[in-house]
């Protein structure tokens, strides 16, 4: 279906699914649909992408299996809830994957920061 089809839409046209009971966050880029999966039936934003470097397994040491992979970084609500979550995991495959409130999302930020803070500048 394209977004100009009756049968979907994203949180910016004015036909809904029936089942879509509430208006899209301004930040929802999901095309919702009739048919949707009650599964499927969540608002979410566009994913970042973020290139890197993690280990593929536990080893001693852990840069022994160090390799490169590309994580996605997104939002989501389901509909009728107001928690809200951001999901964090790789491109590839679905683990390891980290789904956070968006409270523990910023705690995160804030200890991610502050653990970057004690290194050396290069």
């Amino acid at each position: 279906m394209t977004r100009g089809d009756p049968e979907s839409t994203t949180g910016h046209q004015a036909q809904h699914p029936t089942w879509l009971t509430e208006g899209c966050p301004a930040w929802c880029t999901r095309e919702h649909r009739q048919l949707d999966h009650p599964d499927d039936r969540y608002h979410r934003t566009e994913a970042s992408i973020v290139p890197g470097v993690a280990a593929a397994r536990p080893s001693i040491p852990i840069s022994a299996s160090l390799q490169g992979l590309d994580l996605v970084v997104w939002l989501g609500r389901y509909v009728g809830e107001s928690v809200e979550w951001v999901v964090i995991e790789p491109i590839e495959r679905r683990e390891p994957r980290l789904v956070l409130t968006v409270e523990t999302g910023r705690s995160l930020v804030q200890h991610l920061s502050g653990q970057l803070a004690r290194l050396q500048p290069r």
